[in-house]
């Protein structure tokens, strides 16, 4: 009689960490009003101007539509670390220019500069912060060597931006960084540009809680 055959074991797939897909326009909500006092670990206390500023840039930039490359939930100890997330730096067909808005940075203080964005955002990230990493950082590395810019709407409806980080041993002196200490829970909409106006620029935005990871 013969035996029955018995088919080997076959190892298991591995599964594929896949990049950030394109995900549809969050559920629309309003941007929190700023309220006056300082942000959290700044000096910088903002005027009603720029409470105002801010407002108003909320209804220019569309931080509630699709954004250009997707979205992710983001939970404290994420790996791997540093996250990539591949994108082209630039303002695209309908763009927008961020020193025309007239906002500050909430931590510095330091007016936006000249950057160049697209009207929607290119990220939504939505974190959830713990206490084992005190920091957030997000930056940018294009890949053609072009003068990226990095716009962030963070969670109270406050505005973060850079152009180049201004970091004493960093390399790539024309890449952008955002610092969050003690980063808070929510949503970050995220706009990465360039200061000459160009688009399509292939680059790679990164995010990290580790201070070791940088441009």
């Amino acid at each position: 009689m013969p035996q029955p055959v018995v088919a080997a074991a076959q190892p298991a797939a591995q599964p594929a960490v896949a990049a950030a897909q394109p995900t549809a326009a969050p559920i629309p909500t309003p941007v929190p009003t700023p309220v006056p006092g300082p942000s959290a670990g700044s000096s910088f206390t903002p005027s009603a101007e720029d409470l105002s500023a801010w407002q108003r840039a909320a209804g220019v930039l569309d931080y509630n539509a699709a954004a250009h490359f997707g979205g992710s939930e983001l939970r404290t100890g994420f790996t791997p670390d540093p996250w990539p997330f591949p994108l082209t730096a630039g303002g695209g067909s309908n763009p927008v220019e961020v020193s025309t808005l007239a906002i500050k940075d909430a931590m510095s203080g330091a007016p936006c500069s000249t950057s160049t964005v697209a009207r929607a955002p290119d990220f939504h990230f939505t974190f959830t912060a713990g206490t084992t990493f005190p920091l957030v950082r997000f930056y940018v590395v294009t890949q053609n060597n072009a003068d990226a810019t990095l716009l962030i709407n963070q969670p109270d409806g406050r505005w973060r931006c850079n152009d180049d980080h201004g970091r004493d041993g960093w390399s790539n002196p024309l890449m952008p960084a955002i610092d969050f200490a003690n980063p808070a829970s929510g949503r970050y909409d995220i706009w990465v540009g360039t200061f000459a106006g160009t688009s399509n620029n292939p680059a790679t935005l990164y995010v990290t809680e580790l201070d070791s990871n940088h441009p």
